[in-house]
C-alpha cells in the first residue's frame, strides 16, 4: 500500500489540488493568493503527498527569524508549520507521517534552524498525538485561537 504514497515538494501545478484540499479539509481557509505565496517561496521546505498518483495532502512549513531579533536582520531560526492537511479518504495511511519526516528533514537540512513550531486545535486529539511521535512538546495553550472560538495547542519540535 505504502508504494501508492509519494512525497515531493509542491509545484505552481499543485496550487489548485492544495486549495481545494485545505477547503475541503480544514475549517479554516487562507485566501488563494496566500497559497501562490507559501508554495513560490517554502517549497524547499514544504510537501505535497501524492496517493495513486492524485495529490491528496500537504505539509506548508515556512522559515521565520526570532521577533526579539528582528531589526538585526538575523537568518532564520525556527520553522513554522503554517497548514498541514489530508483528504479524508486518505488519512490513515501514514501519510501525514510521512510528510512530517519529509518537512522535518528538509528543515534539518537548512542549517540554524533550532526548532520547529505548529498550531494545532485542542480537540485534534490524533494529531496531536502524532505530533508528540515525532517529539514535539505541549509548550503553551492558545485560547480562542481559532474563528470559531477553539483553543490551539502551541507544539514546538528541538532540532
Amino acid at each position: 500500500m505504502n508504494t501508492l504514497i509519494h512525497v515531493r515538494s509542491p509545484s505552481p501545478d499543485d496550487l489548485n489540488a492544495i486549495v481545494a484540499i485545505n477547503r475541503k479539509s480544514l475549517p479554516e481557509n487562507y485566501p488563494v493568493s496566500y497559497f501562490i505565496d507559501l508554495i513560490r517561496t517554502w517549497k524547499t521546505t514544504s510537501c505535497v503527498a501524492e496517493y495513486d498518483g492524485k495529490v491528496v495532502g500537504y505539509v506548508i512549513l515556512r522559515l521565520e527569524a526570532d521577533k526579539s531579533h528582528f531589526f538585526r536582520n538575523e537568518k532564520y531560526s525556527r520553522g513554522h508549520i503554517i497548514s498541514v492537511a489530508v483528504l479524508e479518504r486518505a488519512r490513515r495511511l501514514g501519510i501525514g507521517s510521512k510528510m512530517m519526516v519529509d518537512v522535518i528533514d528538509k528543515t534539518r537540512k537548512v542549517g540554524g534552524i533550532k526548532s520547529i513550531e505548529l498550531e494545532v486545535r485542542e480537540s485534534n486529539v490524533g494529531a496531536i498525538q502524532m505530533y508528540i511521535n515525532f517529539g514535539f512538546i505541549k509548550s503553551k495553550l492558545l485560547q480562542k485561537y481559532y474563528a470559531d472560538g477553539e483553543a490551539a495547542v502551541l507544539m514546538r519540535l528541538d532540532l
